[in-house]
């Protein structure tokens, strides 16, 4: 929510922290920075957008000291937490995973600042997963092997990725119901399924999570990455600029999306030891439409003829199927922490 104090200051209140917005470019000195306490974070304008100081969000998160100490670029590391960014890059490091943000790192006045947006929709929720804790068990997962039937996929050299991910999810789906989890596929079989019927399956089943599984093709590029939908208002990470930027049904789960992306990502590359290509968004139809929180993988590339033929390799796609169900039981254990 919002209101307006008397100096015409718009402040926002989030989670109970205050985040205080100055209008105009550079308004605000970074001497009335130095005021700010402990318990509140100040969001200045920067041209158009809102921004916040890395160290007061280090200082906030209790990052501890820039290790770098240079101009354009951060390392934060505790014994509990990790961030590194660079100015002029939207790729960032957090707690082992990287993440993709809405705007790139600005650099300004001698700092660093992050945009108010990232805050609040992708450090907040991997640097405090705990206080997503009021939301429902973790019951019911449906698991979205891409494709099928008419719609093969992409291909590699010797593989269809249709083929590949209805492999897959019944691993996962083997893994996860070994720990007591209920698991649907959307597809069972070589079947076609179109999208709006595989979001109307995550409704009918009233699922708790939602996690469709895929294989990636882009050239001689290899390496795992996880999507979840953008919050309204951000670019996709490979559409910037786009005027596709208005709320969708997922952005409710927002938080809950990017800790479960975290998760997932986490547990896949170190797994793996494949390329961390990153925590990415995108407006993907399934991701938009799904009612509850919501992931895509890509777990490879099958493009790559090295990747590839390890993804066709049956001991590796029992390691992406366990990574990915420890993903998800990691979600599900913070998610219903006492």
């Amino acid at each position: 929510m919002s209101f307006c104090t008397a100096k015409g200051e718009i402040v926002l209140v989030f989670a109970g922290r205050l985040f205080a917005s100055v209008t105009g470019l550079f308004a605000l000195s970074l001497a009335s920075a130095a005021l700010v306490q402990p318990s509140s974070l100040k969001a200045y304008r920067f041209g158009g957008s809102k921004y916040i100081s890395i160290t007061e969000v280090a200082a906030y998160y209790g990052l501890g000291r820039d290790v770098r100490g240079v101009v354009d670029r951060a390392e934060y590391k505790t014994s509990f937490a990790q961030l590194e960014l660079q100015a002029d890059r939207r790729d960032i490091l957090l707690n082992g995973v990287n993440h993709w943000l809405s705007a790139p790192i600005l650099v300004a006045r001698g700092r660093l600042w992050i945009a108010e947006l990232d805050v609040l929709k992708t450090l907040d929720p991997v640097l405090r997963p705990e206080r997503l804790r009021s939301g429902p068990q973790v019951r019911t997962i449906v698991l979205d092997p891409g494709h099928g039937g008419s719609d093969r996929g992409t291909r590699g050299r010797s593989s269809r990725e249709k083929e590949l991910t209805l492999d897959l999810a019944k691993r996962v789906e083997r893994d996860l119901a070994a720990s007591g989890m209920h698991v649907v596929l959307t597809r069972a079989s070589d079947k076609t399924v179109p999208l709006e019927n595989r979001v109307g399956f995550v409704r009918a089943k009233g699922a708790d999570l939602f996690v469709s599984l895929h294989f990636n093709s882009g050239g001689p590029a290899s390496g795992i990455e996880t999507y979840c939908a953008p919050p309204a208002g951000a670019d996709s990470t490979a559409n910037t600029g786009s005027d596709d930027r208005e709320a969708t049904p997922n952005n409710r789960f927002d938080e809950q999306n990017v800790w479960l992306a975290q998760c997932v990502q986490k547990t896949l590359s170190r797994a793996t030891g494949a390329v961390d290509r990153g925590v990415r968004r995108a407006r993907f139809y399934v991701l938009r439409y799904a009612n509850c929180p919501a992931i895509l993988v890509e777990a490879g590339f099958l493009s790559s003829p090295p990747e590839e033929q390890r993804i066709l390799r049956t001991d590796y796609r029992e390691l992406l199927a366990k990574a990915i169900a420890d993903g998800i039981l990691t979600y599900k254990k913070t998610m219903e922490a006492p």
